[in-house]
């Protein structure tokens, strides 16, 4: 059972508020070309992400909230461009090719496979399995 720290999701939330918050600043700083081309706020969203990931050790949702922070700046806080821009040339153009899909599907498939593992036990006895054997590979390495 996933234990939910509501302060935490609070945090996340408010920082996420904050930033979508200030950026109108950074959209009247952009002028009417591709915004933020080739400057130093191409990097704010990553950045973003990163940090949201450190703090707040969700990395989905900060990712999440990365995308769309850079749709927000690529449209200059247009919400139709930013629709367009996120949803239809990101999500639906990424998700519409063949090497793209099977990608995910094996990643899905990963992670499922290593829930499973973990729902079972699995990896927790390779650990005390490697514990005792690295214990003795250890000192056998020491002896040469």
């Amino acid at each position: 059972m996933i234990r939910i720290n509501r302060s935490r999701i609070l945090y996340v939330f408010g920082l996420a508020a904050l930033f979508i918050a200030t950026m109108p600043l950074v959209a009247m700083a952009a002028d009417r070309r591709p915004a933020m081309y080739a400057t130093v706020w191409a990097v704010l969203p990553p950045i973003v992400a990163i940090g949201l990931a450190l703090i707040t050790k969700e990395v989905y949702s900060s990712l999440f909230i990365g995308i769309l922070a850079g749709g927000l700046i690529y449209s200059g806080m247009n919400f139709s461009k930013f629709m367009n821009h996120v949803m239809i040339d990101g999500f639906v153009t990424s998700l519409s090719s063949s090497g793209n899909v099977g990608i995910l599907v094996f990643l899905v498939i990963l992670g499922m496979l290593v829930a499973m593992m973990n729902l079972s036990g699995g990896s927790a006895a390779f650990g005390n399995w490697a514990a005792q054997k690295l214990k003795l590979a250890a000192v056998l390495s020491t002896q040469l």
